[in-house]
């Protein structure tokens, strides 16, 4: 973290960017890493991919960068949130092109790909980590606490998971203090939706099934599926996998929709054993109990797969 420090002081420009499909974690980490720099007098953009409209929220979206990544030039590529260069998406180019980079990240397959990297994988959220760096940097302001907070309660699940540490509701608490809507931000974030998204959820129940032994439960949507209920691959499947592995019974949940275009992206969920071995075998990433993967195969060839792989992983 020192490191980071004084490369923020000893420099001007800054790039941050999250992963690609960038969740609430994602979005909070970049924002409020760039209200600090501001603060600091510092030149920041933040580069991220369209996200849900619930984020809108999140004050922040001055920062974001509309224009072509061509004309961008930048001394500090700062990589929030994401655990390998590929997950950057069009951020891949500017990372290559900055003169230092810096990698803050929670994902235990995060192997350190940029110049200065500050990854803890025991921390709940890529949130609490810019929260710490933040408070050496400058006075956190309303902003700050605000994208800070509604990361930290979106990675995890609003303070229910294993994750949360008793740091972490310190900070949440500290955050609370400076007046933020915490209220309206937990549930923007945990519990709304658009309509096409509750109706994508009842697709994927009717979908679903369990394995012989009931341990795993698995769902998936087609595109066409998604198409014929106006729904959004991108915004719309949020939540699916988390209601999947509240079943009775369950201890893994995995759910599968399908893109525009081709192939799927993957969601694995659990409450003890480890899917991000197999996320990582299908190319992917993420935790010991939540992760991610994408594949060029239809959802229902991608599920056999995955469920392959859990099986031999845990044995």
């Amino acid at each position: 973290m020192e490191q980071i420090i004084q490369l923020i002081c000893d420099n001007t420009s800054f790039v941050l960017a999250g992963h690609i499909s960038p969740d609430g974690d994602a979005i909070g980490s970049c924002f409020g890493l760039a209200f600090a720099l501001e603060k600091l007098g510092k030149d920041v953009t933040v580069v991220l991919d369209p996200y849900p409209k619930k984020y809108n929220i999140l004050p922040g979206s001055k920062f974001l960068y509309k224009g072509s990544l061509d004309q961008l030039n930048v001394d500090v590529f700062i990589a929030l949130d994401c655990a390998d260069v590929n997950r950057l998406g069009s951020g891949q180019s500017l990372f290559h092109r900055a003169k230092h980079t810096v990698c803050i990240d929670h994902h235990k397959s995060n192997t350190g790909f940029a110049e200065f990297n500050y990854i803890e994988p025991h921390a709940s959220s890529t949130s609490e980590l810019v929260f710490r760096l933040v408070e050496k940097l400058v006075t956190p302001c309303a902003d700050i606490a605000t994208v800070i907070y509604a990361g930290m309660v979106d990675d995890t699940g609003g303070f229910k998971y294993s994750s949360t540490a008793k740091s972490t509701m310190e900070i949440a608490a500290q955050l609370m203090d400076m007046g933020i809507p915490f209220t309206e931000i937990y549930n923007e974030v945990l519990h709304s939706h658009s309509f096409a998204a509750g109706k994508a959820k009842g697709i994927a129940l009717q979908n679903a099934m369990q394995t012989p032994d009931k341990r795993i439960v698995y769902s998936y949507i087609t595109r066409e599926e998604i198409a014929a209920i106006g729904a959004s691959a991108s915004s719309d499947m949020e939540g699916i996998v988390e209601y999947l592995l509240n079943t009775g019974g369950a201890e893994v949940a995995v759910f599968a929709y399908e893109k525009q275009k081709d192939g799927c992206k993957i969601s694995l969920r659990s409450h003890g054993i480890d899917v991000g071995i197999a996320a990582e075998a299908m190319g992917g990433g993420g935790h010991r109990l939540a992760a991610g993967c994408a594949s060029a195969l239809p959802a229902k060839e991608a599920l056999e797969q995955v469920l392959d792989l859990l099986e031999k992983s845990n044995d």
